[in-house]
């Protein structure tokens, strides 16, 4: 089993900024432990951002945020990237859209992708769908995404088990 970590917009907009959460904030040292885990195991880590033009199609959505360039695009400084990890810019709410992820994780011959972040009922679970699609397995530790509602956090966790078969488990059971 070749596994990737995928870390999904723990950015400043989306952890501390304009679309921010105290839910986003307590996963913060749960997702740091599990890249530096990932790191120490030599598992490859991969971080996708918001990084929004002016006509992106969701800043009629979401209002402006994450845009391209900008402070509140760049990955909280909690997270120490290392000279090996990816970082990917994206402008939908899955990086398998438009970006060179597919690519990627086809190089690292990867077969299983393990993702964290925010939000867990559109980022991530878009992700996760993309990666099914493909013919990834899936994994999403339950205390290393959040969403900003609690209801929508815990329906999407049951969807993303049900219709892609993504395992749910706790951060400590990942490696």
């Amino acid at each position: 089993m070749k596994k990737v970590l995928i870390v999904v917009d723990m950015i400043n907009d989306f952890v501390t900024g304009k679309l921010g959460s105290d839910r986003a904030r307590n996963i913060v040292p749960n997702i740091v432990a599990l890249v530096k885990k990932a790191h120490e195991l030599g598992v490859p880590v991969i971080f996708l951002r918001d990084a929004h033009n002016k006509t992106d199609r969701e800043l009629g959505i979401w209002g402006e945020h994450a845009m391209k360039g900008s402070k509140s695009s760049e990955i909280i400084p909690e997270l120490k990237l290392e000279k090996n990890d990816v970082v990917i810019e994206k402008k939908w709410y899955s990086a398998f859209v438009d970006t060179e992820l597919p690519q990627i994780l086809e190089k690292l011959n990867a077969d299983t992708l393990i993702f964290v972040g925010v939000s867990t009922d559109i980022c991530v679970q878009n992700n996760v769908a993309g990666a099914y699609f493909l013919g990834y397995n899936t994994i999403v530790p339950r205390d290393c995404t959040a969403s900003i509602d609690e209801g929508s956090y815990e329906f999407s966790l049951k969807y993303m088990k049900n219709i892609f078969g993504t395992e749910i488990i706790s951060s400590d059971k990942v490696f």
